[in-house]
């Protein structure tokens, strides 16, 4: 089935965040693609201290295993299959972290962000972005700070377009005032940046939202439900509209051929050629 992860953890601003948001925000901009063992390697059974660090991040962040990479390592847990869900349960929970520079080390050097430019960031304007002023304003910024990560299947993104960045930026400039409601920002004072990370199993999509004003929004559980209700309502849009079309043809189908059921019912009634017990008549036509 279709699936879409989305998770919405925030930071509130002020001078202990700061260097943090500073240190998110450049990383989402420039980090690069995932570590990929050699094959040979990726397909042996999970090493011991892989084991080790997968049982420890599920104690410290128990959501990881809603990922699609966990759910990847318990049906196989190869070497490859550890190093993916490791590598996403930090990228994801970079929040909570302490010691970000080998949280960083750890992840560095690899080539999936897509760039425009020096960076990957992106919003719902062509104006050239400046990745230190953006980090800059993030890390100084007084309000809360969300962080949205959207996670797709490969199969899924692939089929339906969301493997490139610029259909991400379609999508997000549009959404954004849903976005905007379900965060209870008013929507001329939403900002939003993102980056698109096309990772080999579940491509993600990392983003920074919060209030100009730094001090609307506020986010909850049915927020966090509506917006990813939403989400998957657009992405996957021309697929639902084909399965309801599918569907509207089997409805008119079985509607026809029940309507000329009853007209030959009814036309053998009327001539006598009907041979059935005539409470079971009765009960068809009403």
């Amino acid at each position: 089935m279709p699936r879409i992860i989305f998770k919405c953890p925030y930071l509130k601003g002020g001078a202990k965040s700061a260097s943090h948001l500073n240190n998110y925000v450049r990383y989402m901009a420039t980090r690069e693609g995932a570590q990929h063992l050699a094959p040979d390697l990726a397909r042996c059974p999970v090493t011991e201290p892989q084991k080790r660090l997968v049982e420890r991040l599920l104690r410290d962040f128990p959501l990881s295993r809603g990922l699609f990479e966990y759910e990847d390592y318990v049906a196989a847990p190869t070497q490859g299959n550890a190093s993916e869900f490791i590598t996403r349960a930090l990228e994801d929970n970079a929040d909570q972290i302490s010691k970000r520079e080998n949280y960083v080390d750890y992840i560095a050097s690899r080539p999936r962000a897509q760039r425009r430019g020096s960076h990957a960031l992106f919003t719902d304007t062509d104006d050239p972005l400046v990745l230190s002023q953006i980090a800059g304003a993030v890390a100084h910024h007084p309000g809360n700070i969300w962080l949205p990560i959207i996670s797709l299947r490969r199969e899924d993104a692939a089929r339906l377009g969301y493997d490139d960045a610029a259909q991400w930026r379609e999508l997000l400039t549009g959404f954004a005032p849903e976005m905007a409601e379900a965060m209870k920002i008013p929507v001329e004072q939403f900002r939003w940046y993102a980056a698109f990370h096309d990772e080999a199993h579940h491509p993600h999509l990392h983003m920074v939202c919060f209030s100009a004003d730094g001090k609307s929004g506020y986010l909850n559980t049915d927020g966090i439900e509506k917006i990813k209700a939403g989400l998957a309502k657009e992405i996957f849009r021309q697929e639902l509209h084909e399965l309801y079309g599918q569907q509207t043809i089997r409805r008119n189908a079985l509607t026809q051929d029940a309507r000329e059921l009853l007209r030959q019912i009814t036309e053998q009634m009327q001539n006598g050629s009907l041979e059935t017990n005539s409470s079971w008549c009765s009960c068809l036509i009403s």
